[in-house]
């Protein structure tokens, strides 16, 4: 009983401490200049849809999720094609949506399709000029986008412990 009570006081410290590392980490979002997506047509839809589908360039979103490194890569697809595929492997239910609305926040894309695979196809727009920071401001290096999956998955392991004993 004393031993159940030590792990559930650990657990909960733990826990603490790992709400306290996730805060810190967060990346405060800046509101972003005003951005008018164009409006498309439903051929036009259909159009870059089939093209995305058949092109091979991709970029992968891995369990880190939405960092620069991604909408860098979107940027430099988008010198030379005018749609991108972005697969979101470890995705859970649902979250393949936010990844959808951040990317298209972040890299000013328009978002053509969401196929049930976890593949977002994404249009870089008729007017489309690169910017000169390719890699927006308010989001997490790759080093530093690690460290939340990490405290992430910590959290739910101590969260499950404390259940556990209670």
């Amino acid at each position: 009983m004393f031993l159940n009570f030590v792990f559930l006081a650990q657990a909960k410290r733990k826990e603490a401490w790992l709400i306290e590392k996730l805060r810190k980490l967060e990346v405060p979002k800046t509101p972003g200049e005003a951005y008018d997506p164009e409006i498309l047509t439903e051929e036009e839809k259909h159009y870059l849809k089939r093209t995305g589908e058949k092109k091979k360039n991709y970029v992968p979103v891995g369990r880190r999720g939405v960092f620069g490194g991604v909408v860098l890569n979107m940027h430099l697809h988008w010198k030379k094609h005018e749609t991108v595929k972005v697969t979101c492997k470890p995705c859970k239910p649902g979250q393949i949506h936010e990844y959808a609305e951040e990317l298209a926040r972040l890299s000013k894309g328009i978002v053509i399709d969401i196929r049930p695979d976890n593949t977002i196809i994404f249009y870089r727009g008729k007017n489309y000029v690169q910017p000169k920071i390719m890699s927006p401001p308010d989001t997490l290096s790759k080093d530093k986008v690690s460290l939340p999956s990490f405290f992430f998955f910590s959290f739910e392991i101590s969260v499950e412990l404390v259940y556990c004993f209670n």
